[in-house]
């Protein structure tokens, strides 16, 4: 993923919120029909660039057969070639220098004191684009749209959800003063992004020469910690004023699902559980002998219950109840928790923070939230096996 396809994704995630906050009314129709085919435009340019990026790691391979350069064919300096360079010590051209010195609009990405100062330099494009990639391999609630993310540039906001429920329509008899009906009312929810990060100690006798071996450092010390602090704070704010339902056996389960669920957000809902969860789900049959999980049609590998996806976290990420039981959500949990999230990471390096140690010290920051939205959107139970099954 390069710069182009990250503005791209950006857009269509924007656009994407923008359908998602559309009644689907007969009024709204023209109106949500325009945001699609905006959001299927969106999607075809990125398309495009990423066939294009495709293409251009391709021809980086192909001249991975020629003796090294430390610049592209374009001309420009490559981002690890330099922080081969920086990291021996070797003197880096006007060019390459210009790939690490942030201009002020990098700068601008940093809040509080000594955010410019020399000893700050950002990580070069391609070196971020190749994290972002990597953070995918690992089970990442965010990517798995349990939460809706929404990006943000700003460090605060707010958001008006409709608060109260509708009381209907009062008889009165013809001829008599319509009654006065009750006013919709709302509530206002704020919201402020907090930062997150670790150091990572490069050694200076690290020779960055391949790819994959820089990708693979950062992956250990990095993109697994921050994957597991967003997971952490979308489970929290799971069960954050949710009163767990005791559900012993798949039967209260469904039924749960039938009564307790609204309709509408069993239709666009899921089922998250651990692992522990899903085995107990996998092994139950019933009275006729079938399996209670189905294929989901349209994903063979994909399970189903009661016509919802069910999707398994690990249980080192999700753990079991203090009591033996498994975490369950189900329902449209994207509509009842949001992550605020800052458009790109924060990545800066520093040659004099560990200089008695021989170390460059790399820094990673990530801007975001976790807030609860329709929070009676999704229901939150604790699973266990019925005796005697």
């Amino acid at each position: 993923m390069n710069q182009k396809m990250r503005d791209l994704s950006a857009s269509y995630k924007a656009k994407l919120a923008e359908v998602q906050a559309i009644p689907v009314t007969d009024e709204n129709e023209a109106k949500l029909a325009k945001a699609l085919d905006e959001a299927d435009a969106i999607a075809k340019l990125y398309d495009l660039a990423e066939r294009e990026y495709e293409a251009e790691k391709k021809a980086v391979g192909f001249a991975s057969e020629q003796p090294p350069r430390q610049q592209n064919p374009d001309g420009k300096a490559d981002g690890f070639g330099v922080l081969a360079k920086f990291f021996r010590r070797q003197e880096l051209t006007d060019e390459e220098k210009k790939v690490l010195i942030p201009d002020a609009t990098m700068k601008a990405m940093l809040t509080g004191t000594g955010a410019a100062n020399g000893e700050n330099y950002l990580i070069p494009q391609d070196v971020r684009v190749s994290i972002n990639e990597l953070r995918r391999a690992f089970v990442s609630l965010k990517d798995l749209g349990i939460a809706t993310v929404i990006p943000t540039t700003a460090l605060t906001g707010a958001f008006t959800f409709e608060s109260g429920a509708p009381a209907g329509l009062t008889s009165f008899a013809d001829g008599a003063e319509v009654p006065a009906g009750g006013e919709p009312t709302f509530a206002t929810k704020t919201w402020t992004i907090g930062l997150k990060g670790m150091n990572i100690p490069v050694s200076n006798l690290l020779t960055l020469t391949e790819r994959a071996g820089f990708e693979a450092y950062l992956n250990k010390w990095f993109i697994r910690n921050a994957v597991i602090s967003e997971n952490t704070d979308i489970v929290a704010e799971l069960k954050k004023s949710k009163t767990a339902k005791s559900l012993t056996g798949w039967k209260p389960l469904k039924k749960s699902i039938n009564v307790d669920l609204d309709p509408s957000c069993k239709l666009a809902g899921r089922i998250v559980t651990n692992q522990s969860g899903f085995a107990y789900l996998d092994e139950e049959t019933d009275s006729t002998g079938r399996p209670i999980l189905q294929p989901n049609p349209a994903n063979s590998t994909e399970r189903q219950f009661q016509g919802m996806a069910v999707t398994v976290i690990p249980d080192a990420q999700l753990a079991n109840e203090s009591d033996g039981s498994c975490p369950i959500f189900y329902g449209a949990t994207a509509d009842g928790v949001w992550m605020i999230a800052l458009l790109d990471y924060l990545f800066a390096i520093s040659e004099h923070a560990a200089f008695l140690k021989n170390q460059t010290v790399m820094r990673l920051i990530e801007g975001y939230t976790v807030m609860g939205a329709d929070k009676d959107a999704y229901l939150y139970g604790k699973l266990k096996a019925a005796s005697g099954t």
